[in-house]
């Protein structure tokens, strides 16, 4: 397992893609914060989910907004998901002797339709259908292989996104306290927050 702390989920569908994050920041062992946002839109049709150290995450988020920037107005259009996937590989793979303490879910929609990579610190870069990552992601995939198949609809994977961080919230300390979502299809993001209190024994 893991041991970044939280976790990040991202799920693959015939509509667009889940990705999502717990809310909880910790450091040590104690709980800073419970309003954390570790899911992000970089682009309309590509959005990145994050576990690992907030530090190393608000860097790496504002590096691919500038970089998906640059490319928008050197090439005239949005970046594609590989692209991004790609371009936030080379980053990761630039700082690989002191690397970045974070694991990444990249998800999006363009005109290959919709895509999901997972990184790891050092940028090594692998499509998937569904994923998780961080401290979490072995209890978060236990909950989401039986019950993915690949003709979910986009509300049946939000639904599975929740109930798996639920899942983890209840056995993991680094993770808890509530869920950000960030769906993307052709149309473009759409994000929200359901909140719900840790179960863990504190």
């Amino acid at each position: 397992m893991s041991m970044l702390p939280g976790t990040a989920i991202g799920v693959k569908t015939r509509e667009g893609v889940v990705l999502a994050s717990e809310k909880r920041l910790t450091y040590d062992g104690f709980v800073l914060s419970s309003s954390v946002k570790k899911v992000y839109a970089i682009t309309p049709h590509v959005g990145v989910g994050f576990a690992g150290l907030m530090g190393d995450v608000n860097i790496l988020k504002r590096m691919l907004e500038m970089e998906a920037k640059y490319y928008e107005l050197q090439h005239g259009r949005e970046i594609r998901v590989r692209g991004l996937a790609k371009m936030l590989s080379v980053i990761l793979y630039s700082y690989k002797l002191a690397p970045m303490l974070t694991e990444i879910v990249v998800g999006g929609y363009d005109d290959n339709g919709p895509q999901l990579y997972i990184l790891d610190p050092v940028g090594s870069l692998i499509e998937e259908k569904y994923a998780a990552l961080g401290s979490g992601a072995q209890l978060a995939l236990g909950y989401i292989e039986p019950r993915y198949n690949p003709d979910i609809s986009l509300e049946e994977a939000e639904k599975l996104v929740v109930e798996a961080v639920k899942t983890v919230i209840e056995r993991d300390v680094l993770s808890g306290d509530g869920v950000d979502i960030l769906k993307i299809t052709a149309k473009g993001p759409e994000e929200k927050t359901v909140l719900f209190k840790n179960t863990l024994a504190q």
